[in-house]
């Protein structure tokens, strides 16, 4: 049986990524190109965060209420390249070459999408529409030689309900990668794509 509720970190068989240009009441909207971590040892997991209240009348405790509001989400990037930083994170600012950082660094919003791969061979697909990262301090380089490749960057964000919906997370158990084909590219490529089967 899968483990469906997000404590495990799980490898993912695709990752993708869209800035999200604006959040409002009238709508969303997105780049419509994808920004892909193509490495299949890529990992991911999430966890919702619950708020918990109760409600009290007469003095006497009448009812109990849970309500989630988001989450954190942690990935783990396996081949990270030039030019993955500055599309999560945003541009920094440089002063003769070194990198400063101010209050105008503004972080974007980034549409998650990714899936894993279940014993059965069926898929579960997983779609954040709102995350932003927190910058990392650590350096994703590594250094052999005189040769500098980017290795792993683990990375820790937030994900919070879109404006627009009010949701916060999309996600579709079992979907079978040989007669759904369609639908998983659309996943894949449409940031505001949920589909229906």
């Amino acid at each position: 049986m899968p483990n469906l509720d997000g404590k495990s970190s799980v490898n993912v068989k695709r990752l993708v990524m869209f800035k999200l240009l604006t959040d409002s009441e009238a709508g969303t909207t997105y780049e419509s190109e994808a920004h892909t971590f193509p490495n299949e040892l890529n990992s991911a997991k999430y966890t919702p965060k619950m708020q918990t209240a109760e409600q009290y009348g007469d003095g006497v405790k009448a009812e109990d209420y849970v309500a989630k509001d988001g989450g954190t989400i942690d990935v783990t990037i396996r081949g990270y390249k030039p030019g993955d930083n500055a599309y999560l994170f945003g541009e920094r600012q440089t002063s003769e070459g070194t990198e400063i950082s101010s209050a105008s660094d503004i972080v974007p919003h980034i549409c998650v999408a990714y899936m894993t791969e279940r014993p059965d061979g069926k898929l579960n697909l997983y779609k954040f529409p709102k995350v932003t990262w927190t910058p990392q301090g650590e350096d994703a380089k590594q250094r052999e030689g005189t040769s500098v490749s980017y290795g792993t960057a683990s990375m820790s964000g937030t994900y919070s309900p879109l404006i627009s919906t009010g949701e916060d997370k999309y996600s579709r158990y079992g979907v079978d990668p040989d007669t759904e084909k369609e639908f998983i590219e659309n996943w894949f490529t449409q940031p505001d794509f949920y589909g229906t089967m």
